[in-house]
């Protein structure tokens, strides 16, 4: 078995591994950030969480907003590390926030915070 500091060293290799690959390919095929900003892959996510929401046990899907939300992230000059810490700091703000009661009629709708 893995110790927890071998699981964060391996996952944050993977994201920095991932985070290069996908600057290198999107940059020679979209264009670099002083060409392209966040707004297309931005865009292009709204579509992909679509076809997520029709085939949610689908990785490939999940994995398709992933790749979309870091480039357009990186696109908006926010790294991958930057971008862990300000989910963690929103995480924290929705944990003070009040949400309506699950139902069987709202199971499968978005179930945002009480204004």
């Amino acid at each position: 078995d893995m110790s927890v500091l071998e699981v964060l060293i391996e996952a944050g290799e993977a994201l920095h591994d991932l985070s290069k690959d996908l600057t290198e390919w999107s940059n020679e095929t979209f264009g670099d950030i002083n060409i392209r900003g966040p707004i297309g892959p931005l865009k292009h996510l709204e579509k992909e969480a679509k076809e997520a929401q029709d085939s949610p046990h689908d990785p490939m899907e999940y994995a398709d907003c992933l790749l979309l939300i870091l480039d357009a992230a990186r696109r908006a000059h926010i790294k991958p590390l930057e971008l862990i810490r300000y989910a963690q700091k929103k995480l924290e703000v929705c944990k003070t926030r009040e949400y309506p009661k699950l139902t069987a009629e709202n199971v499968d709708e978005p179930l945002e915070h009480l204004r």
